[in-house]
């Protein structure tokens, strides 16, 4: 509603120092991701309304662009996904006022993986997302760039004219994350070649041993 009020303006407004406003709105969208990764769903949606609020009243810093990502994620429904696309959207725009290289995995996580999916080609997506899988293992934030890799094998599941391909790309992730090491994201790879190959040939020739391990 708050939004609503200031309109997208406020997103053309002069940014603020204020050294207090950043450095809370960093915690308040650590605490949100941590808690969305750890399915404390209320938590998420305490703290990423926290901090749209506090940004909403003080003004615009580098943590702005990912405190409206995560709030245009979390209050997203049917019926107001247009809104919430147009707010991340200009959201993004913001790259343009501040420095924020080191937050590319997390913005286009948040973006491409969770807002603009609705409304952009999936490619436009899967670009991007490698773009964040990249830039995170660059930037020392693997954590991030990886589940950035999560939403791009999602999305080249869902748009790719061939399996086979598919299946090539997800054994490259797979090799890399011998390295990169997540379970989660691991298994959700594993889970994906599973269905990838049984569509292929049943597993008969494109199939290996290992396999996701749930529980």
């Amino acid at each position: 509603k708050m939004y609503e009020e200031l309109g997208d303006k406020w997103l053309k407004g002069e940014k603020t120092d204020d050294k207090t406003l950043q450095t809370t709105l960093q915690f308040y969208n650590v605490i949100a991701l941590a808690s969305y990764f750890c399915k404390s769903y209320s938590m998420v949606v305490y703290f990423t309304c926290k901090a749209m609020q506090l940004t909403l009243h003080r003004g615009l810093c580098e943590h702005t662009i990912i405190t409206l990502l995560q709030f245009t994620s979390v209050v997203t429904k049917d019926e107001n996904a247009v809104q919430c696309y147009r707010i991340a959207k200009g959201a993004m725009s913001l790259r343009e006022t501040f420095d924020v290289s080191a937050q590319i995995p997390e913005l286009y996580f948040n973006f491409y993986g969770r807002i603009a999916w609705r409304f952009e080609p999936f490619q436009a997506g899967i670009e991007h997302l490698r773009q964040g899988f990249e830039a995170g293992l660059s930037s020392g934030h693997a954590d991030m760039g990886l589940y950035c890799l999560l939403h791009t094998i999602k999305f080249v599941l869902f748009s790719s004219p061939s399996l086979k391909s598919t299946l090539k790309e997800i054994d490259y992730y797979l090799h890399l994350l011998e390295t990169y090491k997540s379970a989660e994201v691991k298994n959700f790879m594993l889970n994906i070649r599973e269905t990838v190959s049984v569509l292929i040939d049943k597993e008969d020739a494109t199939g290996i041993q290992e396999k996701a391990v749930f529980g």
